[in-house]
Formats: structure tokens, C-alpha cells, sequence
């Protein structure tokens, strides 16, 4: 486990001022071992060519001494969060990457510190101070743990929307964003553990973290086990192409009960769904109404079996008052949606 440690402006003290850190007795006393973590350490400037190139290294070597005692204390003294799962192919390709994710979050988590550094004229070394206050690390660790939980919920959230609208892959993605975020969480609880004795579920918010890992496996399982349907539209008005049907049939197809996920690349399709429609006419009439007609042809071929069934769709018409014409070509376009999707569901289904 490496820690990446983020750090505050340092302190170059200048020669001949020396520090109260620099006293390992002092500095056992203003930074006691109960309250901080500490890293210190000291390189000649000969041995580096310049006071730049020793700083430098001394500061790296101060914050790697003061991120192994972390290290040392979350490996030996922490509660793991364990994660169980039935063992299904699913959940185990989930925890599988989780496990990774965690190991991948342990090497780069960033951690709040501060860093010294005083030129010694009398040896001519620079030596540097790391440290980090324990309550700092645990209010740190606290602000991690909701942080990436609130992530986790919108995005699972943004993938339950898209699973309304029947968008299956842009939802499973969704849900791939969700899981390093997971890690980070564990990661954040296993380090708030050890690093506070007193640290209880609430704190750790541990059932807000199996719901939303519940919730996480349920919707992947349940993307799983659907069937994937590709929409391809082709719509138009006087010869101009327009968007009615393609916005509204894939979320009715997923709401009609077709037990299906919409998929944007028509090869990785169970049906394939192809609509050409367009606006048949318009007629005036009496008390300044309008009447618009629209009609269309449908095809759904099934790559399984690969057979073709094109259903009738019979014409549809709107009506809509002042002569709206555009208001009336819109109705009559999801009245045509409205068809299609009675005449497709019992086909996929089947």
C-alpha cells in the first residue's frame, strides 16, 4: 500500500534558524505519537549535486516514512469490511474487479499533510518534517466515506433512469463507473477503523453502503437477464427528417412489458427494430381545426432465429385546433408509436 500524499505549502527555514522539530526531543513532545504521524529525515546536499535535488529527495523520503507508519497501523490494527455474495457469475465478476479496485484506491488515496525542510549550514544536509494530525485524518477519511457513497448514488440512480427508458448498456456503464467508487469507500472505512478505535457503523456508514451495493448487484443482474433490442428510426415531414417515434419508442417498448434493454449498436442485438415513417397529408376543417395523417412500415428481424416478421400498422391521424399543423403531425406521429408498440412487444416477447 502506497500513499500518495497531498501536501500543504512547506517551509524552507533558512540557515542558522533551526526549527523546534529538528530536536528529536522536541519533537517528540509538540508532535506526540498518540495525536500525530510523523516521518523525518535528513540528506547531504553533496550527495544530491544541489539543495534543490536534497530537498526534494528529503521531503520524499519524510513523507514515505510518515505514510508506512499509516501503513503499518491500517494493516495491523483494522476491522476488514467484509463482502459477501451468493457466488452467482454475476456478483462474482463484480467483486472481482471490487477487490482490484480497492488494492488500486490503497495506492493512490490522497492524504492532507505538511511538510518542512531546514538547511543545516553546520553539515550542510537538508532535513524535513512530514506530519498529520490523527483528528485530521479521521475528518479526512469521514468526508471520503459520504463523498464517494453520494457518487455511488447518483450513479446508480442516472442507471435506473436509463433502464426506464430501456437504455440497457448506457446503464451497465453506469454502473462500471460506480464500482472504483465502491473500493474507495471500503478503503476510506478500513483506514477510519484503524485510525479511530471508537469509529461504529454509523460512523462508517455501513448500511448505507450494502444498500447501495445491493441495489448495484440487483441491477446488474436484472440487465443481465434481459433481452437487448436495437431502434432505428427514419421519420419525415414534407421531406424533412424529424424526431417523434425515436423518442418515445424505446422507453414505451421497455414500459409495455417487453422485458427488454435498448442497445446502440445494432450487432449486439437480440431484435432489430427498423421504422420508416412519415406525414401522409394534412387536411383543413370546419371551426379552424386540422387534421394531420401519418403512416409507417416496420420490420423486426430476430438475429437468433434470423427471421423477419413485418407487422400492418394502419394509419394514424391527429387533430388539433387554430390549424396547428405541427401539433397535429406530433399527435399523429405518437399515435403511430403507439401501434407499433402494440404490434412489436407480442413479437419479442414470443
Amino acid at each position: 500500500m502506497v500513499f500518495a500524499l497531498l501536501l500543504l505549502p512547506c517551509t524552507l527555514f533558512a540557515q542558522g534558524t533551526a526549527p523546534s522539530w529538528f530536536e528529536g526531543d522536541v519533537r517528540s513532545v509538540q508532535y506526540p505519537q498518540n495525536e500525530y504521524y510523523t516521518g523525518f529525515a535528513q540528506i547531504s546536499v553533496a550527495s544530491t549535486g544541489n539543495v534543490t535535488n536534497a530537498t526534494n529527495r528529503a521531503k520524499q523520503i519524510a513523507i514515505g516514512e510518515l505514510s508506512d507508519r499509516v501503513r503499518v497501523l491500517v494493516e495491523t490494527e483494522k476491522k476488514s469490511i467484509d463482502v459477501s455474495y451468493s457466488g452467482s457469475n454475476i456478483e462474482e465478476q463484480i467483486f472481482s474487479k471490487f477487490q482490484l479496485e480497492i488494492k488500486t484506491a490503497s495506492q493512490t488515496e490522497v492524504v492532507g499533510s505538511n511538510v518542512s525542510t531546514y538547511l543545516n549550514p553546520k553539515d550542510n544536509s537538508i532535513y524535513a518534517f512530514a506530519f498529520v494530525k490523527r483528528t485530521d485524518l479521521i475528518a479526512y477519511y469521514q468526508k471520503q466515506i459520504t463523498l464517494n457513497l453520494n457518487k455511488i448514488d447518483g450513479a446508480l440512480q442516472t442507471a435506473s433512469e436509463l433502464v426506464e427508458k430501456g437504455y440497457k448498456m448506457k446503464a451497465r456503464r453506469q454502473c462500471e463507473i460506480a464500482v472504483p467508487f465502491f473500493a474507495k469507500v471500503a478503503y476510506a472505512q478500513d483506514l477510519l477503523t484503524a485510525v479511530d478505535g471508537s469509529a461504529d457503523d454509523n460512523t462508517l456508514l455501513q448500511r448505507r453502503s450494502e444498500r447501495l451495493r445491493n441495489t448495484l448487484i440487483q441491477t446488474i443482474t436484472d440487465l443481465e437477464n434481459s433481452t437487448f433490442v436495437y431502434v432505428e428510426c427514419n421519420e419525415t415531414v414534407n421531406g424533412q427528417n424529424v424526431v417523434h417515434i425515436a423518442d418515445r419508442l424505446p422507453g414505451l417498448l421497455t414500459e409495455g412489458g417487453c422485458q427488454c434493454s435498448i442497445v446502440e449498436m445494432e450487432e449486439e442485438a437480440d431484435y432489430i427494430i427498423k421504422v420508416n415513417a412519415s406525414l401522409a397529408r394534412c387536411n383543413d376543417a370546419p371551426d379552424n381545426i386540422v387534421f394531420c395523417y401519418a403512416n409507417a412500415t416496420v420490420s423486426v428481424y430476430n438475429a437468433r432465429t434470423q427471421k423477419m416478421q413485418m407487422p400492418k400498422i394502419a394509419e394514424t391521424k391527429g387533430g388539433w385546433t387554430n390549424k396547428n399543423r405541427a401539433k397535429a403531425t406530433e399527435e399523429a406521429f405518437d399515435g403511430l408509436t403507439d401501434k407499433i408498440v402494440e404490434k412489436v412487444i407480442p413479437m419479442i416477447k414470443n
